[in-house]
């Protein structure tokens, strides 16, 4: 009667081994995946705080533009001094355009053909490639805006 007892728990005591081998099987699918994860997260991180400071920098060179200033020079400038932890190889270019209200382009600083005063346009680009080892890609943040 002993024998039978013990041949009852026999499959359980299989299933609990089983399980073992399942969760070591599982830990052994994901641990990649986190170490992955592990690896990338500053990399990201990294992505992030740049794609913020590219936009910052933007800001700032637009900011210059929209209180009357028009030396593209200058608004380069300040762009790049607001550029907080600029990476290597990353640009930032301000430029100015005109056109007419008609819609034709104009010579800035002149009047139009019909006498009126060109619309005066400030565009700033700024370019990077953000990230790090692991991850890195492109970035290209362009802000227009109109000062007339």
């Amino acid at each position: 009667m002993t024998t039978d007892r013990f041949a009852a728990w026999s499959p359980i005591r299989r299933f609990a081994a089983a399980a073992h081998a399942t969760a070591a099987l599982e830990f052994a699918l994901v641990a990649p995946i986190l170490a992955l994860i592990v690896v990338s997260l500053p990399d990201l991180c990294s992505a992030a705080v740049g794609a913020v400071n590219m936009e910052s920098a933007v800001r700032s060179s637009i900011q210059y533009a929209m209180n009357g200033g028009t030396d593209m020079t200058v608004a380069q400038a300040l762009g790049n001094q607001n550029w907080a932890a600029k990476p290597g190889g990353a640009t930032l270019t301000a430029s100015q355009s005109c056109t007419c209200p008609t819609g034709l382009s104009a010579t800035c600083g002149q009047l139009c053909s019909d006498g009126s005063t060109p619309y005066s346009y400030i565009t700033v680009v700024a370019s990077a490639t953000l990230g790090g080892s692991v991850i890195s890609f492109p970035k290209t943040v362009t802000q227009t805006v109109r000062s007339q």
